[in-house]
Parts: structure tokens; C-alpha cells; sequence
């Protein structure tokens, strides 16, 4: 339960971010949206998923009081460092749906590749099948999704109570996934002054 529920928020906050993003283009008020913030892609995009990480955030930190509060699920580390794990996943996921977007600024593309990524997670992140024991091609794909990170912290924090050290590079991985729109929102911003939509 621990796992999927948080391979679920992960996935909704994909296909949110995903949609939010995109349909300014298919609505054609991709324009009026940058205008509102001054031009700024960063500001257009920050002004948008803001909203969407508190709420995804206070979504996940009640799934953990629910699981570790309530239901009494192991916890052998702070309870912080598995709020911040959960505050990672959401602003992972939304970089990962981010990037998507940016590359493929089609709504039906960009939600088909995140629902794709995000309902793989259930299957190769590690959740059901040990990522060690698959075919090594299909091992690989599972190091491309925010939530092969969030499992790794939950085995190695709240799980077997390791270091904060021991997660401290997967927390960096989900970092990475944060920053990695950056570098594609010039894209994303030349899409947006020019909307075509292509059903």
C-alpha cells in the first residue's frame, strides 16, 4: 500500500501537470497565459504548478500520517525525511511531466507519454519485481522514473532505518528531475507565443 499509493500520486501529478501546461495550447491562450506573466516562461510555469505541488504535497504527507500515524506501518527513521521524500516525489513528477511537455507541447502525446511512464512505475520501479532480476534493458527504463527514487528512500529510510547518506543520492536524482524543464522551456516558450494545436 505504501508503494502504490505513492506510485498513484505520482501518476495523477504527472497527468496534471501534463494537462496544465498543454492545454494552453490547445485552447489557444497560451499567449494570454505568458502575457500575465510578463513574458517569463519560468514565471508563467512557477505561477501555475505552485498550487498543484502544496496540494499534491498536503495529499501525500496525509497518506503518510494515514500509513505511519494510523495504520502503524514501520518507520525507522524522522518522520521529516519521509515528508521530504514525499514533497520530492511531486516536484520530480512534475519536472518529469514538465520535460515531457516541453519536448512533445501536444496534449494527447504529452498525457499518453506520462500515463505510459507512470503506469510502467507499477511494474518496473521495483514495486512488484525486483529491478535486479529483470532483463537488464527493462531494468534500465526503471532509473528514468521519479517513483524507482521514492521507493528507493522508502526501503532504505523508513524501511530499514539506514543514514540519511544512504538516500542522499537519490534524493539528488530527484532534484535533477526538478531542474531538467530548465533547460527546455525555451521550447516550451516558442510553442507558446506560436499555439498550433495538432489533434
Amino acid at each position: 500500500s505504501n508503494s502504490f499509493g505513492s506510485t498513484v500520486l505520482a501518476l495523477m501529478v504527472m497527468i496534471l501537470t501534463a494537462y496544465s501546461v498543454t492545454v494552453e495550447i490547445k485552447n489557444h491562450t497560451s499567449q494570454q497565459w505568458l502575457q500575465s506573466a510578463g513574458g517569463s516562461m519560468w514565471m508563467a510555469v512557477l505561477g501555475k504548478l505552485l498550487p498543484q505541488t502544496l496540494i499534491f504535497f498536503l495529499s501525500g504527507w496525509t497518506m503518510q500520517l494515514i500509513f505511519y500515524g494510523f495504520a502503524g506501518y514501520p518507520l525507522n527513521c524522522p518522520m521529516w525525511q519521509m515528508v521530504l521524500a514525499v514533497l520530492m516525489l511531486v516536484v520530480a513528477s512534475q519536472g518529469f511531466a514538465l520535460t515531457v511537455s516541453s519536448l512533445i507541447v501536444n496534449p494527447r502525446m504529452a498525457l499518453s507519454m506520462c500515463c505510459l511512464s507512470g503506469i510502467l512505475a507499477f511494474s518496473i520501479a521495483g514495486l512488484s519485481f525486483p529491478v535486479e532480476q529483470m532483463y537488464s534493458g527493462v531494468g534500465i527504463v526503471s532509473w528514468i522514473l521519479p517513483s524507482r527514487y521514492y521507493f528507493m528512500i522508502y526501503c532504505n529510510q523508513a524501511l530499514n532505518g539506514l543514514p540519511f547518506a544512504y538516500s542522499a543520492p537519490w534524493y539528488a536524482a530527484m532534484i535533477v528531475f526538478a531542474i531538467l524543464p530548465s533547460a527546455l522551456l525555451w521550447h516550451l516558450k516558442r510553442k507558446c507565443l506560436n499555439p498550433v494545436y495538432v489533434p
